[in-house]
């Protein structure tokens, strides 16, 4: 898509074309509702001082899971929400209409392999014929396959053994599979449960966690001139929020992990140093390519069937050169 509306392209109920380019002011009284998980992006944009800057009204609404969040957009009840990378895919391969307007990717280690006691598992290599736990079209059965394409295998080389996401530790204690993918604090937590008996940690091959995390938004809100203005501040505003973060861990740390989330210090700090730091790629060939992976390695494990998937067509490059310095509404606070 190319940015190159017409002046008059933002009349009062004149839908906004996809190619147009993305109107800069937002209308007095326009409203957004944000797909929330956990109350994250409420209090990065709170904590920040970027929620009392946005022009419009945002609110915010928690959804427990990736697929509520996008059934939540996709029926309207929200416009935009933040996601990991294989929501996404699931929204094209759905048809949900449902663009990627927003990236941002961290460098920590984020969720790697654990084993169970006794596995045997060393290295990445050792996962050959072992049962590893599959949840399908995730993020970890993703940074799975991304592990063992690096040690030179594919998912016919292993037992895959499909458990819920939640049953993935419990999974590891009961022996019912030999390695699984836990983010954090479950991998901290799991791993201290099972001090002795020989579980491990495996670190990740380089690339296998990309860190990628965006915001896509829905094309009928994108349609409408006010709420395309809304969103492009919200995704500018997100940029501002994550840069806060990076120089305001012990604050996201105290008031977000401990306060809100009710975690303990010592998993708060886990959590934080798995998270890492942040960085704005923009719609980058490189995070095009790496999308486009994900996609071939899900589908090449018999994820999203019978439908050909190009990452190109996940993002709106309308949005692809916002960085946290482009230009903001007329008298909006800076």
């Amino acid at each position: 898509m190319t940015a190159c509306g017409s002046a008059d392209s933002d009349k009062p109920g004149e839908a906004l074309a996809v190619d147009a380019a993305l109107p800069i002011e937002v209308p007095a009284g326009t409203k957004l509702v944000v797909a929330d998980d956990a109350n994250r992006m409420k209090t990065l944009f709170e904590l920040s001082g970027e929620q009392d800057k946005l022009t419009a009204e945002v609110s915010y609404a928690n959804f427990s899971s990736g697929p509520l969040r996008l059934e939540a957009i996709r029926s309207g009840n929200a416009q935009l929400g933040r996601v990991g990378d294989v929501p996404p895919i699931l929204a094209q391969f759905s048809d949900a209409g449902v663009p990627t307007v927003g990236a941002v990717r961290y460098d920590g280690p984020g969720a790697t392999l654990a084993t169970a006691p006794g596995s045997g598992i060393e290295t990445l290599a050792d996962l050959a014929g072992k049962r590893i736990a599959i949840n399908e079209g995730t993020a970890q059965q993703a940074i799975v396959l991304r592990n063992l394409k690096a040690a030179g295998l594919s998912i016919q080389d292993v037992q895959p053994v499909n458990l819920g996401l939640a049953e993935f530790a419990d999974g590891l204690r009961a022996n019912q599979v030999d390695a699984a993918v836990l983010k954090q604090p479950d991998r901290f937590r799991y791993l201290a449960s099972t001090e002795g008996k020989g579980s491990k940690e495996i670190p990740n091959a380089p690339g296998a966690n990309p860190g990628l995390y965006y915001v896509y938004a829905s094309n009928v809100a994108l349609s409408d001139p006010a709420q395309a203005a809304a969103i492009r501040e919200f995704v500018i505003r997100w940029y501002r929020a994550e840069q806060w973060l990076n120089e305001n861990k012990d604050v996201w740390i105290q008031e977000y992990l401990i306060k809100d989330q009710n975690v303990t210090p010592e998993d708060a700090e886990v959590i934080a140093e798995s998270d890492g730091l942040s960085s704005i790629p923009g719609f980058t060939d490189e995070v095009i390519e790496t999308q486009q992976e994900t996609i071939d390695l899900l589908q090449s494990a018999g994820a999203f069937k019978g439908k050909e998937l190009t990452a190109r067509d996940e993002f709106d490059v309308r949005f692809g050169e916002l960085t946290p310095d482009a230009p903001l509404p007329a008298g909006a606070t800076q």
